[in-house]
């Protein structure tokens, strides 16, 4: 058995060694000519695989070594008879740790001596923002959670959920959305002119979600601007591989 994978994921040996040949390319380039022969293919968020990849190739499953999925034509895949996995939560515990070390940093320098006063709205509550509310919760902090999909699809029976512009109201606000293009919850851009524009210089915004959450030009325009907030960012738009 044949697999193509990304020369950028870590101990591939070790993990697929025993499964067949390894074949590792890299990501940021791979071509339908690298996965031709290929009857798995591996790879991280900075592959595109769609048809233009995959078709005419001996391809039959795919993995991504990410929580994100919206780098994979998933119904090309499905219509095609290629199985996929993704890896949800896979990092969500070093995310958490992450995003605590931001807080914590934050509440240091603006001579806050307990953090936990600081309120935390978490906007995206998946496997990575669910557990950093947890961690919250139960350190004390006062944390609101905006995930409008879920609060649809579980209404009264689920978690307590708050508006978007609740939660940005918030002393520190971290996102954890999954990067969707189209739909009335699309998070492409969410957070443009008129948001970024909303944040004040004693609030905290974090992105370890997608970097097209964040529209980039907006960004830097209020960074520029007076009373702007501090920011920190794990992603960012077009980030290299």
């Amino acid at each position: 058995m044949r697999i193509v994978a990304d020369e950028n994921i870590p101990l591939l040996e070790s993990f697929f060694g025993d499964i067949g040949e390894i074949r590792p390319v890299s990501g940021r380039t791979m071509s339908a000519a690298d996965v031709q022969n290929a009857d798995i293919l591996l790879v991280r968020s900075v592959t595109r695989v769609n048809q233009a990849l995959l078709e005419g190739s001996r391809v039959r499953f795919v993995g991504t070594c990410t929580i994100g999925t919206d780098h994979v034509d998933q119904k090309w895949l499905e219509s095609s008879g290629i199985a996929f996995s993704a890896a949800p939560g896979c990092n969500a515990n070093s995310v958490v740790e992450y995003v605590l070390s931001v807080i914590s940093l934050h509440a240091e320098k603006r001579g806050v001596a307990d953090w936990s006063k600081l309120s935390v709205g978490i906007v995206g509550a998946g496997n990575v923002g669910g557990e950093l509310a947890h961690k919250l919760d139960r350190l004390g902090f006062n944390v609101r959670l905006c995930d409008p999909p879920r609060a649809e699809r579980e209404g009264d029976e689920g978690e307590k959920f708050v508006s978007l512009d609740e939660a940005m109201a918030c002393d520190v606000v971290t996102l954890h959305t999954p990067l969707t293009r189209e739909g009335e919850h699309a998070t492409l851009h969410m957070f443009g002119q008129e948001r970024l524009s909303s944040l004040t210089e004693d609030q905290l915004l974090i992105n370890t979600s997608r970097g097209e959450v964040i529209e980039t030009s907006s960004l830097l325009a209020r960074l520029e601007a007076p009373n702007a907030p501090t920011v920190v960012l794990d992603v960012f738009e077009h980030e290299p591989g």
